[in-house]
Order: structure tokens, then sequence, then C-alpha cells
């Protein structure tokens, strides 16, 4: 039996993952991910690595019976039709958490960005405006209100780092009761709510941490920012696409909220005419937040060591779709 074959959509995020892919399999690497291409690409291959904004579809998977595996780059998993991946019988990898430390520091950091008003002082200061220290005032983070929406291995990263190092007043909203999310949240001096409209409405910094899936898609909308105190910011380091990218613009183009940090955009790469981008009350990066060297070696290597083993008849790391195993397990 020979080497497996995998196709590589665009680069991994580390060289290390590319190493240890080739070591296992022989890869044909391609940076065109139309789909017309993909779907003649895909044949005659065992499995896909692939990263946004690449994606795996349906006619993509139909394209080759034989499929073995998929993956994604990374964390996230929306541009890959899990459902349908399943239905197939093929497993779904991708790198969890591994990059929940990196993007609760860049969280953190749009929120101190924020209130400290980094950004326009820095443009202050290179126009030669040293007077703006005594109109453009920053504020202190100790005692104000965070909300995190959501509670998972990313927002508890950002709530240690804002109860913990800010002393902030951290409530963090779930759907439902989970044990071990309360418990943790008790350990750290945190509330938990179910009502995710109070906390909006009682926050000063919202942060957001949910996934993308048809429930939270354009979720985060005019109706909650309408809520939010004239003195709010929002974060997001989740996915673009759970806001209403056009709700928020008219929300920060007439001062009913204070501002935003944005890492992710709905699409990306966002148009050069994006109305947000051209706001002055509006931090931006380009979705960067998990994407730290020490991170993308981590999570290269993960996801490529994942892949190799699935190859290779072995259980991954990391899967997204564990039923697929276990079904095959009671064939």
């Amino acid at each position: 039996m020979g080497r497996p074959r995998v196709l590589q959509i665009l680069p991994m995020y580390h060289s290390e993952g590319e190493k240890i892919l080739r070591e296992g399999a022989d890869v044909i690497q391609t940076d065109n991910y139309s789909l017309d291409h993909l779907c003649e690409m895909v044949k005659g291959v065992d499995g896909i690595v692939l990263r946004a904004p690449a994606r795996i579809t349906k006619e993509v998977i139909d394209a080759n019976p034989n499929l073995k595996v998929i993956s994604g780059a990374g964390v996230g998993l929306d541009n890959i039709d899990v459902d349908y991946a399943s239905q197939k019988g093929i497993p779904v990898l991708h790198a969890p958490s591994v990059n929940k430390v990196s993007t609760a520091e860049h969280a953190v950091m749009l929120v101190m960005a924020l209130a400290k008003s980094v950004i326009p002082l820095h443009e202050k200061m290179r126009q030669g405006d040293y007077n703006s220290r005594n109109y453009l005032i920053p504020l202190e983070l100790k005692g104000k209100k965070a909300g995190l929406i959501g509670f998972g291995n990313i927002a508890q990263e950002v709530a240690k780092r804002l109860k913990l190092g800010f002393e902030m007043d951290v409530t963090a909203w779930v759907r439902e009761y989970n044990p071990d999310k309360h418990g943790l949240a008790e350990k750290l001096g945190i509330r938990i709510h179910t009502n995710m409209k109070e906390v909006f409405e009682e926050s000063d910094f919202v942060s957001l941490h949910i996934p993308l899936n048809e429930s939270t898609r354009h979720s985060i909308d005019h109706k909650l920012f309408s809520i939010m105190k004239p003195s709010a910011y929002l974060i997001n380091t989740a996915r673009g696409a759970v806001i209403n990218q056009h709700d928020l613009y008219e929300s920060l183009r007439d001062g009913r909220i204070a501002g935003a940090g944005l890492d992710v955009f709905d699409p990306e790469p966002p148009s050069k005419d994006l109305p947000l981008l051209s706001l002055p009350n509006v931090v931006l990066t380009p979705h960067v937040g998990g994407t730290t060297a020490e991170c993308n070696f981590i999570t290269s290597a993960t996801v490529a060591k994942n892949v190799i083993n699935v190859l290779n008849g072995k259980r991954p790391e990391y899967i997204a779709n564990p039923e697929v195993l276990i079904s095959k397990i009671l064939e």
C-alpha cells in the first residue's frame, strides 16, 4: 500500500505543520480555491487540509467518494460542510482550544485599546498634538462591567484576565445551565447569566465568544445594540457573521454605542469600502487573534498529526464529529 495523498489548500499557519504532513503523506498544494478547481484537485486524494477562505462543500465531497478525512487548519469549521461530511462517514478534524490564550489576549488587548484611546492618541501624537492628553481622556478598567457572550475555552481565559488582572466585574452569558462552567465561574468570582439582553444592558464592554451557526448568524443586531449603554464598547474575536454589520455600523456612526474592537468580519477579507472601516471609533485587526507565533506552531503541528493519525487508522486527538468514528467501530 502506497503513501496516503493529502490535498493542502492554502498554506498552513506554520511550516512545522507542513513538514509533519509531508513526512507522513504525499502532499498536493494549491492556492486556488475556486469550486471547479477543488472538485478536480480532490480526485484521487485521501485527505484534505484547508484554511479559510477556502471552503469544502457538498460538491467537493461528492467529487471524491473515497475521501477519508477533512481538516481545517485551525479552530473554526464554518468553512466545512460538517453535516454532509458526517453523512458520508468522513471524519472532520480541527484544533480546538489550542488558540484560547492567544485569542483571549487579543480580546483583552482590544478592550484596553478602546478604554485607553490608544489609536486616537497615537494619531494625535503623530500629528504633533500633545495637547490631546487634555481632551482624549482614557478610562480605568477597574470596576467596569464586562459581559462575555459565551463561556467556552476562550471566554474563560478572557474572564480570568479581566477579573483577576483588572478587577473588572465580569458576567458571562450561557444558553443553559452547565455545572462545570458554573463551578469555574464561582471560583473566579464571575456571575453566570442566561438572559443575554440583561448582559448587553448592564455591561461597559461586551465581548463575543459564540460559534457561528444558523442560530447565531447575524443574531447580534440593532435590538441588542439599542439597549447597550451609549458609553459601552463591543468586542468581537469570534466570527464576523454573528454580527449584523450594517446594524453595528449605524449604531457606531450615530453614537448609540461608544466604539468597537473587531478582529473578524463578514465576509473575509472585508471589502475595502466596508463602511465600518471608515469609522473613527473602531479598532480593527485582520483576524489575527489566534495567530500568534506560538499558537501557529502548536495549531499546525496538531492539525498535521491529527490528519496523519486518521490516514494510518489511528484515533485523532481532536475530531468535530466523533459519531463517525463510533459508527465505523460498530460496523
